[in-house]
């Protein structure tokens, strides 16, 4: 009598039966039974948005016309007094008339008229009235001195070939040539040295250092502040142009608006090395962070997606929620639905500014990963279906109205503000736009920039 089961049908037997209950159980789900699929493993946020400096340009200028009237006033009379090349000559050379200064290429050129005498004993020749010129330009020390460098340039108009002087003749240009190393370094120290007194450049630059840290209000109705963060004083070349000689420094600091409470002070560092810099940059980046809390972006778009029916292939299903949350440098959409497909969904999407709209959304929406593979053995049509596009659709928020606020703000911030006593800061707004997004569990932290030119000048 054979057996009624061989080893082999027992085991077909099990195959088939585990095929029927596969095959029920995906009938179930896509007939109405419940998907839940697991939310994406967390990822770590990005923790700082990014920061440009910005450049203070602290002027001092003075007009050509202010500077000859100052030199006209510490320039004595008397620029010379003493010998000679020529053994037993002596010479003196006297200021007589007002000294005349131009600027151009970055240099002044200084005019100084004069009437150069020369002695041998008791012989005196004719004086000699002529017109001394000099080219001067000017920088600042380690120690913080303005220090100006003045050369002789000869003189504008042309001397005897020889002078008798009782029992000896001389050439009169040598003279003057050989004594004017002493002239010249006469006036570099005298100018310096009145220069230094109506510019105590380091007490200033100091004053500058110490008030930048302390937040200034610029708005008091929306709790505006402006919060900067020195980092380092640069020094550019000297300027001489059109009538105005200016000596450039630049405050480097990260500058920030701040809306609320007043920021805390930051403690003052010691005032850095002075460091050398090519051109002057005068490029301002006032930065303002603000929020989007993901509530906000649901509130707007749950009213055009809730309760709507997404189909595809004549299967279609109703969203019933959304939720957003941030994961690492994405945002995450929760979705729960129901119709031909009922449970929880994750999808990802990335966040994006568009300058040229003023229009924040997200764009490359998608699946997550394990909620595309639950899909992918129960319901793939639902991978085709439009749920995508029209949730990316949906998630748009125009930022018009806030950056807006922002360029307003900005605006204040480059005003003519007072820091100290004859001490301004100024400037202007040229562009603003949206620089950087950090993604955050809960909300988007989005970093405007405005970008302008802007000076402290002392006045």
């Amino acid at each position: 009598m054979k057996p009624l089961c061989t080893r082999k049908s027992i085991v077909s037997a099990s195959i088939l039966v585990s095929l029927t209950v596969l095959v029920f159980c995906v009938s179930s789900a896509n007939a109405g039974g419940v998907l839940t699929a697991e939310p994406p493993k967390e990822a770590a946020f990005r923790k700082e948005l990014k920061k440009d400096l910005s450049t203070f340009n602290i002027t001092v200028e003075v007009t050509e016309h202010d500077l000859a009237s100052n030199l006209n006033r510490i320039i004595p009379k008397e620029l010379y007094q003493g010998s000679a090349t020529v053994s037993g000559l002596t010479t003196s050379i006297l200021r007589n008339g007002p000294i005349v200064v131009s600027a151009a290429d970055n240099y002044l050129y200084v005019t100084l008229p004069v009437t150069i005498s020369l002695h041998f004993g008791t012989f005196e020749s004719p004086k000699i009235a002529n017109k001394l010129k000099f080219r001067m330009n000017a920088g600042i020390s380690p120690d913080w001195k303005i220090k100006a460098d003045v050369f002789y340039l000869g003189l504008s108009e042309l001397l005897a070939d020889r002078v008798g002087i009782g029992p000896v003749s001389i050439k009169p240009r040598n003279v003057v040539d050989g004594i004017i190393q002493p002239v010249q370094r006469i006036l570099s120290d005298l100018v310096s040295q009145k220069l230094n007194e109506q510019y105590p450049l380091k007490a200033q630059i100091t004053a500058v250092w110490n008030s930048a840290y302390k937040p200034i209000l610029l708005d008091k109705t929306n709790s505006a502040w402006l919060r900067l963060t020195p980092r380092d004083v640069l020094m550019y070349p000297f300027y001489a142009q059109k009538g105005l000689a200016k000596i450039n420094l630049g405050l480097t600091s990260f500058a920030e608006l701040v809306v609320g409470p007043e920021p805390h002070e930051g403690t003052p560092l010691p005032l850095p090395a002075l460091k050398l810099a090519q051109g002057a940059d005068r490029t301002f980046h006032v930065i303002l962070n603000t929020e989007l809390f993901y509530k906000d972006v649901r509130s707007i778009a749950l009213p055009l997606l809730l309760n709507r029916e997404l189909g595809s292939d004549g299967k279609s299903i109703i969203l019933k929620d959304l939720e957003l949350y941030g994961n690492g440098d994405r945002l995450v959409i929760k979705v729960e639905a129901t119709g031909s497909l009922e449970g929880l969904f994750f999808l990802h999407g990335r966040p994006v500014f568009n300058s040229q709209t003023n229009l924040f959304s997200v764009e490359d929406v998608d699946f997550e990963m394990e909620t595309r593979d639950l899909l992918l053995q129960s319901a793939d049509w639902f991978l085709h279906s439009t749920i995508r596009s029209s949730i990316q659709e949906k998630l748009n928020i125009d930022l018009t109205q806030r950056l807006t606020q922002v360029r307003e703000m900005a605006g204040k911030a480059m005003e003519r503000y007072k820091l100290g006593e004859n001490l301004y800061l100024t400037g202007t707004v040229r562009t603003i736009q949206l620089s950087d997004v950090l993604v955050q569990q809960d909300r988007l932290l989005i970093q405007a920039n405005a970008e302008g030119e802007t000076t402290i000048l002392f006045k």
